[in-house]
C-alpha cells in the first residue's frame, strides 16, 4: 500500500510536469522575463507544496498551479513596484524598441487621463524635460517638498493603473 503523502505528492509533481512549459510561458508573458519566469514557479510550486494534502486530483493541481503561478506573478510585479524608485518611463527606456513605443504610448495616455493639469504638468517637467525639483517649485509656487509628493504619488498612480491593465491582458 502507498503512503497517502506519496499520492499527494504525485497529484502535484504529475500535474507539474505536464504543464510546467504552460506555466512557465504564462509567467514569462506576465513578469518579461525567464529567470523571473523560473522564479514564480519555483514560488508557485512551494506554495502549494505546503498545501499538497488537500489537493484531491491532478485536475485540482492543475487548477491550483494555474491560479498560483498567476497570483505568485503578480505579487513578484507589486513587490517590485513597491521597491522600485524606477518610474515607468525609466522601464520603457530598457524595453526593446517596439515594447519601448508600446510602452511608452500607454504610459502617456495614462498620465494624460488620469492625473490632474497640474500632476501631469509637473510629472512632465520633471520626468520628460528634466528640470530640477527647485525650479519646478518656483515656477508652480509650492514648496520642494509639495513638488516631490506630488510626483511620488502621480508616479505610483501611474504605476499601479499600468500594472493593473497589464495584468488584465492575461
Amino acid at each position: 500500500m502507498r503512503n497517502p503523502t506519496t499520492m499527494e505528492e504525485d497529484k502535484l509533481t504529475t500535474a507539474f510536469r505536464r504543464i510546467s512549459m504552460r506555466l512557465r510561458q504564462s509567467a514569462r508573458k506576465l513578469t518579461g522575463t525567464a529567470d523571473d519566469a523560473d522564479d514564480v514557479l519555483q514560488e508557485a510550486f512551494f506554495r502549494l507544496w505546503r498545501k499538497r494534502s488537500e489537493i484531491r486530483d491532478e485536475e485540482h493541481a492543475e487548477k491550483l498551479l494555474t491560479a498560483t503561478v498567476h497570483n505568485a506573478g503578480i505579487d513578484l510585479l507589486r513587490y517590485r513596484a513597491r521597491y522600485s524608485d524606477e518610474t515607468p518611463e525609466e522601464r520603457a527606456e530598457q524595453a526593446p524598441d517596439e515594447d519601448r513605443t508600446e510602452l511608452l504610448n500607454d504610459v502617456t495616455a495614462l498620465i494624460d487621463r488620469t492625473l490632474t493639469d497640474e500632476q501631469r504638468q509637473i510629472l512632465y517637467e520633471r520626468d520628460r524635460d528634466g528640470w530640477e525639483i527647485e525650479d519646478i517649485a518656483l515656477r508652480h509656487g509650492l514648496s520642494e517638498a509639495n513638488v516631490r509628493m506630488i510626483l511620488s504619488r502621480s508616479r505610483k498612480r501611474v504605476r499601479e493603473l499600468y500594472q493593473k491593465r497589464k495584468a488584465r491582458q492575461i
